[in-house]
Order: C-alpha cells, then sequence, then structure tokens
C-alpha cells in the first residue's frame, strides 16, 4: 500500500491513506483504530476507505505529521502497512511566497508523497513519503520542470549527504545503474543521479563510511571525481538559481525589445517589430510560462499564471509592447528579489560556515584529520591557535583565549584553561588546546543554534497567518472583479450606447487588475522581517523560537527577574562562617557540604567549594528538601538542617544567639544560611552556626534595567526566594522599584498571574529550575547564560547566550523594530496595490506601472526587511 497526499486547501489539511491489515472485514476493528488516530492532535477526520483496508486521515501538518500518526497507531498496538519517511532539498530560485505555495501543492500531487512544506524563509523543502514508493527522483523532476533547483540536503535523522561531480557521466541508462550499484556500498542508505548536471547525492551513515572512502569507490568504477561540500552546495544552488532563472533569457529579452523600438524608431514594417516582440515575450518568459501550466496542474492562481494570462491578453487585443515590457520588467523584479532573498537566506548558512570542516584527533599517539562527524565523545582533539574549534568540549591540556561570539554574542575573548568547557565554532585566539570531545558534530550547541533558529524561521508569525487568511480571499476578489470590468462596462455600453470605451479598452484595464492582484508584497512583508530579525538575533548571541516572541516583545509592559544567575553573577561565595561553639568554621562548612554535595543550586555549590575536602564523605541519608527554603538530612548520625532563618525556626531551631549576625549580614545584602544539628537523643535541633554568602550584582545590571524601563517597558520587578534585607540590597544598586522576597516557585507564578492581570503582556529572566513554573506561564519566557544548557535551549522561548544582561534590552528593541518594519512593509504594499487598482480602472495605470505594483513593491519590501540584518 502507497501512502498518498493530496494538496491541503485553506487550513492548509493533506490525506493520507494509511493502510491497516483485518480493518476492512472487522468493523470493530475499524472503530478502534479510527479512535485512536482521531484522537490524536491536529487529526482534522479519520474514515475508512469503502472496500478497503485503509484509514483516510486527514491531519494539520502543522500541528502532527504522518509518521507521528502512524507511529502513534503502532504504540497503540495496531499493525500499519505504511512506512512514512522524510527527506528535504534546498530550493534555488524561490523568490515568490506565492509561488512556493505552487510548489507545495505540486509535490504533495506527486504519487508516494504524504506532506510537502517548503519554507520560504530559508527555501528549504521538507517531504513526507512512503518509504515504499521513494518519490525523490520525481519530487526533483518536478522542482526542474518548474525552473527551480532542488539538492538534497538530508534527511530527518540528520543523516549526511554527500555530493559528488562525476566526469565522463553522459548516459542515462549509465546513471541508474551507478546509483543502484552505490546503493550496495557498505553504509550508503540512498543514492540519486542527475545525469543533466553528472551529479551523485549520497546519503550514508558516517560510523560506517565517509566522503573520501565513497569518492575512492567511484574512482574505482572510472569516474573522475570532485567532491562538493555543504558550503559549495548552498551557495552553487543559488548561483544556478540566478542563472536557471534566467539572466541570460532576461537580458536576451531586453535586448529583442531595445531592437523592437529601434525598428519602429527607423520606421520598419510593423510585421518585424511584432516578431521582435513576440520573440522577447517567448525567450523572456519561458520560466513563468513553464511555472504557470505547473501552477495550473495543481490548481493554483499564483503570480505566474496571472502574467501569463496578462501577456496572452496583451498579445491578443495587439499590445506587443505592453506584452513583453510585462515579461522583461517581471523578470528583472524576480532577479533582484531572488539575490535579495538569498542575502537572507545565507545569513544562517554564515553560522554552519564556523563550524570547521576538519577535526584533528589524537589516535594512536598521531594526529589525524578527519571529518568531524568522524569524532566520537570522548576522543582528544587538538585546537591550533588561530583554528575554530570543531565540536564542543572540555579542555584537558593548554590555556588560550577564546573568542565565543557566535555562541554568545559577545565579542570579548573568554580565557579557557584545563577543566572549561568550549563551544564549537569558537576561535582560538591563543595558545594550542588539547580538549575531549563532548558532543558529536550534530549535537554541539552550534548546531543546535543552527536547527533551532531555522525551526523558528519556518514558524508563522500571529500577523503572517493573518495576511495568509487576507490573501486567501484577496486574490480571487480582485480576479473576478478583472473579469467583471472586462465583460461588464463594455456590456453595458453597447446595451445603453454609451460611448465610455470598447472591449479593448475594458480589457486592457482588467489585465491592469491580474497583475495587481498578486499579493506576493503583502505576502512576503512578515517573513523577510522576522528571519531577518531572528537571524540577526543569533549573530549577537539571542536565541528567539520564533517571529511570535518578537511580535509578543514589542507588546511587553512588565518584565520580572530572578536573582541568583539573573541579576547577580549566579557564583555566589561564601564570605563569612560564624560557629555556635568550639567546634569552628570548618565543622560548620563540613556539615553543611555534606548535605548539599549532590545540589546544584548556586548557593550550595558555594559551600561545597568553601568546604573544600573537609566536608564529610559519608553519602546523607533520609533528605528530605523544600525547594526554595532548605534542606535536611542523616548525616554520620546526626540530623543536620541547612535553609533560611525561617526555615530554621519553622523547624524548631533556636537562633537567639545568632540575631545580630543574622541582621548585620542581611542588611549587607548576603544571603543567610542557618546549619543546626541534632542527635538520636533528642528530636531537638540547635544551631551549629550560620553562614553568610555574597553574590555580587552583575556590573551592566543596573544600566541594562535604565534601557529597559526607558525603551518601553513600564514596569520591572524581581522575584527572589532570598531574604527582604538582601533582595532589597540588589533591587537598591540595580535601580528596581519593586522587589518580592521568600518567594517559593508557586510564589513566583502568582507573581506572574499578578502581573498579567495588572500590565497586560509579561516576560520572565530566570536561569534556575525553580524558575521554570514562572518562565512557563509568563508571556515570554527568557533563559540566561543558556550556552551550557541543554534544557534552557530547549524550553525557554528566548535564550541569552551569555550571562551578559545588556542583551535584554536588545531583545525588546529588536522585538519593536520588528513590528515596525512589519507595519511600514504592509502600510507600502496595501497603498501603492489600492493606489494602482484605483488607476487601473479609471484608466490611469498602464501594464508596466501594475508590474511595479508587484515585483517593485514586493523588492521595496525584501530590502527593508533586510535593514534589520544590521549590527544594532
Amino acid at each position: 500500500m502507497s501512502a498518498r497526499g493530496t494538496p491541503g486547501h485553506g487550513s492548509g489539511h493533506v490525506r493520507i491513506p494509511v493502510a491497516v491489515p483485518g480493518a476492512g472485514g472487522c468493523g470493530e476493528c475499524v472503530l478502534r483504530v479510527r479512535e485512536a488516530a482521531d484522537g490524536l492532535a491536529g487529526v482534522g477526520s479519520v474514515d475508512v476507505v469503502p472496500g478497503a483496508s485503509e484509514l483516510d486521515v486527514e491531519f494539520d501538518p502543522n500541528v502532527v505529521s504522518g509518521a507521528e500518526i502512524v507511529a502513534h497507531l503502532e504504540q497503540l498496538g495496531h499493525e500499519v502497512a505504511a512506512t512514512i519517511t522524510h527527506a528535504s532539498w534546498q530550493i534555488g530560485g524561490l523568490d515568490c511566497p506565492d509561488c512556493a505555495r505552487t510548489v507545495d501543492r505540486s509535490v504533495s500531487l506527486l504519487d508516494g508523497v504524504v506532506t510537502a512544506r517548503l519554507n520560504f524563509a530559508n527555501a528549504i523543502l521538507a517531504v513526507e513519503y512512503d518509504a515504499a514508493g521513494d518519490p525523490r527522483r520525481a519530487i526533483e523532476s518536478q522542482l526542474l520542470r518548474m525552473g527551480y533547483t532542488a539538492v538534497e540536503i538530508g534527511d530527518a535523522a540528520g543523516r549526511p549527504v554527500a555530493e559528488f561531480r562525476l566526469v565522463g557521466l553522459d548516459c542515462p541508462d549509465c546513471s541508474d545503474k551507478l546509483a543502484i550499484r552505490a546503493r550496495s556500498w557498505r553504509g550508503v542508505e540512498a543514492a540519486t543521479v542527475d545525469v543533466t548536471s553528472a551529479h551523485l547525492r549520497v546519503g550514508y551513515e558516517p560510523t560506517l563510511t565517509s566522503a573520501e572512502e565513497l569518492a575512492a569507490a567511484l574512482e574505482a568504477a572510472g569516474y573522475a571525481v570532485e567532491l562538493i561540500d555543504d558550503a559549495a552546495v548552498a551557495g552553487r544552488a543559488g548561483r544556478q538559481s540566478w542563472l536557471r532563472r534566467g539572466d541570460v533569457a532576461t537580458v536576451a529579452s531586453g535586448l529583442l525589445i531595445a531592437v523592437a523600438w529601434g525598428l519602429a524608431f527607423v520606421g520598419a514594417a510593423e510585421v518585424l517589430t511584432i516578431a521582435c516582440y513576440a520573440l522577447a515575450i517567448l525567450v523572456g518568459g519561458g520560466m513563468i510560462f513553464r511555472r504557470a501550466l505547473s501552477s495550473v496542474r495543481a490548481r493554483s492562481l499564483d503570480m505566474n499564471v496571472l502574467m501569463t494570462v496578462a501577456v496572452i491578453g496583451a498579445a491578443g487585443i495587439g499590445e506587443w509592447a505592453e506584452g513583453a515590457a510585462v515579461v522583461f520588467l517581471f523578470s528583472i523584479g524576480g532577479l533582484l528579489e531572488a539575490r535579495s532573498l538569498a542575502r537572507t537566506r545565507s545569513s544562517i548558512r554564515e553560522l554552519m560556515d564556523l563550524a570547521p570542516q576538519v577535526a584533528h584527533v589524537m589516535r594512536g599517539g598521531e594526529l589525524s584529520d578527519v571529518s568531524p562527524s568522524e569524532v566520537g565523545l570522548g576522543d582528544h582533539i587538538v585546537v591550533r591557535a588561530g583554528e575554530r574549534v570543531p565540536l564542543d568540549g572540555i579542555v584537558i591540556a593548554g590555556s588560550s583565549a577564546m573568542d565565543e561570539s557566535p555562541i554568545t554574542g559577545e565579542s570579548i575573548p573568554v580565557d579557557k584553561e584545563a577543566g572549561d568547557v568550549i563551544y564549537a565554532g569558537s576561535l582560538n585566539a591563543g595558545g594550542v588546546l588539547s580538549v575531549s570531545v563532548t558532543a558529536r558534530s550534530a549535537d554541539t550547541t552550534l548546531a543546535r543554534i543552527i536547527y533551532l533558529v531555522e525551526e523558528a524561521q519556518a514558524q508563522q508569525a500571529p500577523f503572517q497567518r493573518i495576511v495568509d487568511r487576507f490573501t486567501r480571499y484577496y486574490t480571487p476578489a480582485v480576479v473576478a472583479l478583472a473579469a467583471f470590468v472586462a465583460v461588464a462596462p463594455p456590456a453595458l455600453a453597447l446595451i445603453i450606447g454609451a460611448s465610455w470605451g470598447g472591449f479593448d479598452v475594458w480589457f486592457y484595464r482588467a489585465l491592469v487588475l491580474l497583475v495587481v492582484s498578486c499579493p506576493c508584497a503583502l505576502v512576503i512583508s512578515t517573513p523577510v522581517a522576522v528571519v531577518s530579525a531572528i537571524t540577526r538575533a543569533a549573530h549577537d548571541g539571542i536565541l528567539i523560537k520564533g517571529g511570535a516572541f518578537l511580535e509578543a516583545a514589542a507588546n511587553v509592559r512588565a518584565v520580572a527577574l530572578d536573582k541568583t544567575g539573573t541579576l547577580t553573577m549566579g557564583r555566589p561565595e561564601v564570605a563569612e562562617v560564624h560557629a555556635a561553639n568550639s567546634e569552628g568554621a570548618a565543622a560548620v562548612l563540613a556539615a553543611a557540604a555534606a548535605l548539599e554535595l549532590h545540589s546544584s543550586h548556586p548557593l550550595a555549590r558555594a559551600v561545597v567549594r568553601a568546604a573544600g575536602d573537609g566536608h564529610a564523605t559519608a553519602e546523607p541519608g533520609s533528605l528530605t528538601e523544600v525547594a526554595g527554603r532548605g534542606i535536611t538530612g542523616d548525616v554520620a548520625g546526626s540530623r543536620v538542617l541547612v535553609g533560611s532563618s525561617e526555615f530554621a525556626v519553622e523547624s524548631g531551631v533556636d537562633l537567639s544567639q545568632f540575631v545580630e549576625a543574622i541582621a548585620r549580614m542581611e542588611d549587607d545584602g548576603r544571603t543567610v544560611l542557618v546549619v543546626a544539628a541534632g542527635d538520636g537523643s533528642s528530636p531537638q535541633l540547635r544551631p551549629t552556626g550560620v553562614i553568610g554568602i555574597s553574590d555580587l550584582t552583575r556590573p551592566e545590571a543596573g544600566a541594562a534595567i535604565a534601557r529597559l524601563l526607558s525603551g518601553g517597558i513600564d514596569h520591572a520587578v524581581m522575584l527572589t526566594g532570598d531574604n527582604q534585607r538582601t533582595a532589597g540590597a540588589v533591587a537598591r544598586e540595580t535601580g528596581l522599584t519593586e522587589f518580592r522576597a521568600r518567594l517559593l516557585p508557586a510564589d513566583k507564578t502568582d507573581a506572574i498571574r499578578v502581573l498579567k492581570d495588572r500590565y497586560g503582556m509579561v516576560a520572565m529572566i530566570g536561569d534556575g529550575i525553580n524558575d521554570a513554573p514562572a518562565l512557563a506561564l509568563a508571556d515570554i519566557g527568557i533563559a540566561m547564560g543558556a550556552a551550557g544548557s541543554d534544557s534552557a535551549l530547549e524550553t525557554a522561548d528566548v535564550a541569552l547566550m551569555s550571562d551578559d544582561l545588556r542583551a535584554l534590552p536588545r531583545f525588546f528593541e529588536l522585538g519593536r523594530a520588528t513590528v515596525a518594519n512589519i507595519r511600514q512593509n504592509v502600510i507600502v504594499s496595501v497603498t501603492i496595490k489600492l493606489a494602482v487598482l484605483v488607476a487601473a480602472l479609471a484608466g490611469y495605470a498602464p501594464l508596466w506601472l501594475a508590474v511595479f505594483a508587484d515585483t517593485g513593491v514586493a523588492l521595496l519590501v525584501i530590502l527593508n526587511g533586510l535593514r534589520l540584518l544590521r549590527p544594532r
């Protein structure tokens, strides 16, 4: 059974028949499977195909995938015959968002395709297909027919794809046999050959083979081979799209128009002039006409169809010069749009290029240069001065200054020595480092950033969804208006004997309306701004998970900030210790460190560091922790408590002898931990000492808060589990007018609710696990210092890769700039479109002006959106 997709309509739904053995003859089986699929989020309807053991599932690919539906059914114990897998292609020559929908629909119609989703922002086509049918060759052929280049870039599992240019490959039959032979090689999972470009693309498992071994096998098969790396593939896709799109054809079309003008000027025969214009239309419009044919087959009304109709109509009424001008101007506009959009799409590739293609790995006492994908966890690599780090790792020997700006956005080098973490893409500005690898090439921090940025670019911003709904009705409405203009006025004039123009006049005006009806500039107004802003933010060390959070940032009126690790350095140190008796400070620290040894809380880490090797080595027992308050447990036969003074008092500890010391330390802005112990003979805990811990406020915190409050944020509040005096000291130092202390995680969420009721949209900034509920409840959850935290990268809406608070106001400023940019784009697009529509109805808009209202305005919108790429 082959899974088959059909093009989505207004809701973006697609259909996939899934074979379910036994379902055709068992009504109860059918009902069970149907209910199983129907209960999955994103599934619209589930029907049984009459007379077949199949389900016809309609689902929203923005919510759930076909593969997830199949996996869901299998997990519930149902045997499913369809095997759905993924593939993706980098598309070259894509310059029109309306045309991107046509590509979706055209590819979706192919046998074996389940879903096809083309991300216009990065020009990547992601396809789900039935592995039994494997329609990848058909997909690439379809894209080629539509005038686009397509370079396969891998599947959902991250399988690497090596591409080779083969000298001497000129026979289609030989190319098919070569692909079959390549699939039989060790480690090769897929192989496709494009005989027209003599390119072989091979998907392979890097643990079983390498690109170099594949090249050697091809040479042994008798071909001269050139390996093309990923960066070259991406660059070549853009260059090929420039040529395939038709810069030569466009120039030739323009020259033919110039010749026609010259012939008309010297009074040559009209037939020669018309012949030149006709040739200009055919030469310059070949790509337009091919894409229009594909659009019609896919039942899609895009710009290529409208232009084709307009050109044919112009020729039909004898306006050959107008038709040729339309083709030429539209082609010029498309080329300029493609070049401008390539600038946006290449920005994320600049991040990809930061990861070197070679790693110096130590094996058998010798250095070997290998691909980073072939380096395993725990392998030792060497990073020389002036080189970029190929993989995440921990320094085991050497010291150097590292430029981590690709990860954190901070240009000032950071000193690294043994035991420090370094990230792939960082530049070694000093000495030689020996590094133990902690992440494979696909799992480095840089790779995750690139992946998350691409995911964010693929998501539609809320305003984009509004625009899409509007254009869904706008284009058909204007087309209907054009048809009415072409027929109704001349017919009415004929009936009543009016003299306001004949059929040719109104038909020409209808053609202008057709050209104006394409909403390209309006559709592209949001994605080009959002993609540019997300990419700019990534270069600045701010990871934004989608355009929705950029839009939300422009509307945030209140921010809540955690204290420890956010407003403060996050590395508190023990400043003073007061002991109750002759046991001394060392014994107090040892007892506290015994309980805090396995905790990741910054205060616990400070206690353990201060205790050094003096703390108890025995594992504590019967641990009981109250988040944000304290911890109790058994250590060497004694019951020990470590926590805040309030927690100690609630536990029955008498702190009378430490009242003055606690008050003084809290006045100094220090966090106080009480240590108490009790033996088995008495349940009463007695204080053994108090520990004062100091966490320095970040030096940039005050300036960052002031910039927030002067830049559109009405209120900033600190939420902390620390005591009132410490919280007050930090609030005064940072310029905060409000703080709330002694908050448990539940209290922080309550505070967020109050802020949302009072101010509307709220952002929460934090770095600790206890901040997770508040981060989730806020309209925007922002994680500090996420470079070393997998969980922060995955769960936060926005991640500040460095610990620099100055990135916080930059994020909100970028959000406001993005929304302003989108509004400018929409206003310009709508205003010019309406003006040309009115002028067209009044007879004052020629076809060339209508072309400008489409491609010209789209180019203006793109260029305006590209301004967000500039460093802020």
